[in-house]
């Protein structure tokens, strides 16, 4: 599933989630989308299934949810990318053969 379209059906699925929640009065914060990821994680939900392109997926859906005004966090930053080790290849002798 793309970022786009896990993004708009899981802003959906947090509106009907907080709906059954105990918020504090000051509104839902990282500690509530904390709640809500590990509940999807825990009903391995198929929401989950896009691509975060090596980030944290709960801290991309922390950003959506604070991008939709669905909750406040001041304090959380942009997660920085994980970006794999690359493992060159050795290089391959070709030969040639002449018929």
């Amino acid at each position: 599933m793309k970022q786009s379209e896990a993004r708009v059906q899981i802003i959906q699925e947090w509106d009907r989630w907080i709906l059954t929640q105990a918020i504090e009065p000051d509104g839902p914060t990282g500690k509530d989308s904390l709640k809500f990821f590990h509940e999807l994680q825990d009903a391995t939900s198929p929401l989950l299934d896009f691509q975060s392109r090596g980030q944290d997926k709960w801290r991309i859906i922390h950003a959506w949810l604070l991008g939709a005004d669905r909750l406040h966090d001041d304090w959380i930053s942009v997660a920085p990318r994980i970006t794999p080790t690359r493992r060159f290849r050795p290089e391959r002798k070709r030969s040639f053969c002449k018929t």
